[in-house]
């Protein structure tokens, strides 16, 4: 029993001494690895918040310059219907210029033929731009100005239910404020009827001056197919068109699981005179 027991302790002791240092490399190895995983992890991670950041600030880029597409292309229809309407008004007082005095004639004639190169100059200049990156084309838009109403009734057509309250002269304000009132209903609207369906949209218009101002709001409810479908960049391409006009925008969930969407746009005496 005493030679047993010098013998195994003594093994102990060059079990410990023969792989003592593998065991403390293999521990060395073992951490190297998981640090070495580890990193590899945190640098996958921070690639792809990276990418997705750079992915997300393409699309909201995209989504703006399409608001600035559509803007120019909407611009074009309401000034080419304008010149249009003068072109023929000065065309018609031009086949009576016999009728009238000298330089008034000579005015008149100058009058058609500014308007005239003018609506050239602006269909060569703009037209490429009409319903180029704006899911538009031409024929979907009527000349001149849309009316507000077109689109709720479009969208009552569509099955949602809308209360409207709408107040003041649209023809009080300048063609690019009611552009962007058309817009900002008609995508606040769009995203009830996706993301709150069957829910009734409440919207405010008002036509200043000393401002305009809308507000949609929905309550909760539940999505529909189309919700899947929606790039949800629509309200940034809007806050470019209402940044614009140096107006203002807000938007976001209500208190109750709802959502709203508010923007103003301030008049000042110039504009409020002779725009519409």
């Amino acid at each position: 029993m005493t030679g047993s027991s010098l013998v195994h302790p003594g093994n102990s002791l060059w079990m410990t001494r023969k792989y003592g240092p593998l065991v403390v490399l293999l521990l060395a190895v073992v951490i190297g690895l998981w640090a070495g995983g580890r990193r590899r992890h945190v640098a996958s991670l921070a690639e792809q918040v990276n990418r997705l950041r750079v992915e997300h600030e393409l699309r909201a880029e995209q989504a703006r310059l399409e608001e600035r597409t559509r803007i120019a292309a909407e611009m074009h229809d309401v000034l080419a219907h304008r010149l249009t309407v003068i072109a023929l008004h000065t065309g018609a007082l031009k086949r009576r210029a016999a009728d009238l005095p000298e330089p008034v004639a000579d005015r008149i004639g100058l009058l058609r033929t500014a308007s005239t190169d003018a609506l050239s100059d602006l269909r060569d200049v703009l037209g490429v731009l009409r319903g180029h990156g704006t899911g538009e084309t031409a024929a979907s838009r009527a000349p001149g100005l849309p009316e507000l109403s077109t689109v709720i009734d479009d969208a009552r057509a569509a099955g949602q239910q809308v209360e409207a309250v709408i107040e003041g002269d649209p023809g009080s304000v300048p063609a690019s404020h009611r552009l962007a009132i058309h817009r900002l209903v008609q995508e606040a609207l769009t995203n009830a009827r996706k993301h709150a369906a069957g829910t009734t949209a409440q919207l405010t218009v008002r036509y200043g001056p000393p401002q305009s101002m809308v507000v949609v709001r929905n309550p909760a409810g539940g999505s529909s197919e189309a919700a899947a479908e929606g790039s949800g960049y629509g309200l940034v391409g809007l806050a470019e068109r209402v940044a614009a006009l140096n107006g203002s925008l807000e938007y976001g969930p209500t208190g109750s699981g709802g959502w709203w969407v508010a923007a103003s746009f301030l008049l000042d005496d110039q504009r409020s005179r002779g725009v519409a």
